[in-house]
């Protein structure tokens, strides 16, 4: 009770700072137009900190997608993607290959470009990143950490000296710029479906903007409360103990790679006293000289469990390593750290410092490492690693949020939250946690996928659109227990 009363006045307060916002829409070429379909594109000019109009404005860039319905219903799909730094414009084909598709035929999907990411301007994108990714690949684990950061140094370095505010790049901004945008385009209300850090966006609107949410989908819950920093380790372990049951459990997997938890452990420490060294060949481009430590590994396979065309060869890949072929897992692994230099990542630490790093809660590691003590020598490896963290967020300079916007989100606006069992990231226990603080949602795990449920899952798909259709109903779920398990190569 006492959270929706602080809630109430600050939803008219900000329903009329909205209004007042609205900007005009300046048409622009499309990037991506999905086959069959019509779309548009465009601008729409807003404050680049909503409390201070005058200190200059961000352009927000949009894709409209139209219905192909000659009388479409009046309230769109919203499509809010994850990261954050995620492109919603760069990742349309895929997402809507895979399931935006489904909704298109009854109403528009709208896909907005959170400031600074894809096309809106100004880009918060590290192009030092960029230019320096040979050296991020053939980096030594002793000095990984140290080279990300003095690269986004630099990054920081010139987004300051263009006039970039870090600290207007929040999610209270980013759930103002798209009420506006929408509202410049004339609609009243409208759908959301949001994925990763695209859910917790998503949250932030249903605790303020509820009057325009006719229903939300958040994929991959990941919610204001959750401790991001410290769970990722208890995440990922939960998530590798889930796969190397399921090998052992399935005769296929465990006969091919027997004892896999002994396995992959056993090489994480050997690698981290004696790294594997490979040479990897990027198409058109030099010969790299790569090493893979067990935290290289580590990283990597984390990475892994989010696919579920991956899941299905981790096995393969650490028995590869652990019989001294690294060439496959080298492949996968760069691909992945390559998906970096396609984030916006001033946009990523403008958030994450704000919001996580800088919310001020205690983080148990030591009790972390008394759980998982092989993870000691790895929080020093990634740059958001404990050793590493509190020097970039220091660096980035963006002033850590009001402690409010870390609380559950209580809401009454029909929800549909789904999680994967195998997600290391944004476990099913988050979206157990959103869902209790939520009057009408509905909640369900799917046994075998990773991150991203919606473009993992066609029987996900089949309860959003039921969802959609009507949120206020029980959805038809009765396909989940049809869910076949993965099959390991």
């Amino acid at each position: 009770m006492i959270l929706r009363l602080y809630i109430l006045p600050l939803v008219f307060l900000l329903a009329s700072l909205a209004s007042s916002a609205q900007g005009a829409v300046e048409r622009a070429d499309c990037i991506s137009e999905p086959d069959g379909f019509v779309s548009r594109c465009g601008y729409v000019a807003l404050p680049q900190d909503y409390q201070d109009p005058r200190g200059g404005r961000v352009q927000i860039y949009y894709t409209l997608v139209h219905s192909q319905s000659a009388e479409p219903q009046p309230d769109p799909l919203v499509y809010l993607v994850g990261g954050p730094g995620s492109s919603g414009s760069r990742l349309l084909p895929i997402s809507f290959g895979a399931y935006l598709n489904a909704f298109a035929g009854e109403r528009d999907i709208i896909v907005i470009d959170q400031r600074g990411t894809g096309l809106s301007n100004p880009p918060l994108y590290c192009r030092e990143a960029v230019y320096r990714f040979d050296e991020i690949l053939e980096s030594r684990h002793a000095e990984h950490a140290e080279l990300v950061l003095d690269i986004l140094t630099d990054c920081h370095r010139r987004l300051a000296s263009s006039g970039v505010k870090f600290d207007a790049y929040h999610s209270d901004n980013n759930a103002r710029d798209i009420v506006n945008v929408l509202r410049a385009l004339g609609y009243e209300r409208w759908n959301l479906v949001g994925v990763s850090y695209g859910s917790r966006l998503a949250l932030v609107m249903m605790r303020d903007f509820p009057q325009f949410l006719r229903s939300v989908i958040l994929d991959s819950v990941y919610p204001p409360q959750a401790d991001i920093y410290l769970d990722v380790y208890h995440n990922g372990e939960r998530a590798l103990k889930l796969l190397f049951e399921a090998c052992a459990a399935s005769e296929g997997c465990g006969g091919r790679y027997p004892h896999l938890e002994a396995v992959f452990y056993n090489l994480y420490h050997r690698l981290n006293k004696t790294p594997m060294s490979v040479v990897y060949s990027p198409p058109d481009y030099r010969t790299l000289d790569m090493e893979i430590s067990g935290y290289r590994l580590y990283d990597w396979v984390f990475s892994w469990l989010y696919e579920v065309d991956s899941i299905a060869q981790i096995p393969k890949m650490i028995y590869d390593l652990h019989q001294g072929r690294p060439d496959y897992a080298a492949r996968y692994g760069a691909a992945y750290e390559m998906t970096m230099t396609t984030l916006s990542l001033g946009m990523h630490y403008s958030v994450q410092c704000q919001e996580e790093y800088g919310s001020g809660v205690f983080r148990d590691y030591a009790g972390m490492l008394a759980d998982h003590p092989h993870l000691s020598g790895f929080l020093r490896y990634p740059v958001e690693g404990t050793a590493t963290l509190p020097r970039l967020c220091g660096l980035w300079g963006a002033k850590a949020r009001p402690d409010h916007v870390n609380d559950p989100v209580a809401s009454d606006v029909p929800a549909l939250l789904l999680s994967g069992d195998y997600d290391p990231i944004t476990p099913p226990a988050y979206a157990q946690a959103t869902y209790e603080t939520l009057t009408r949602a509905y909640n369900y795990t799917f046994p075998h996928v990773g991150h991203g449920v919606l473009r993992s899952d066609d029987c996900a798909v089949r309860i959003a659109v039921d969802f959609i259709n009507d949120p206020l109903m029980d959805p038809d779920s009765s396909c989940i227990a049809e869910t076949r398990a993965i099959e390991f190569e």
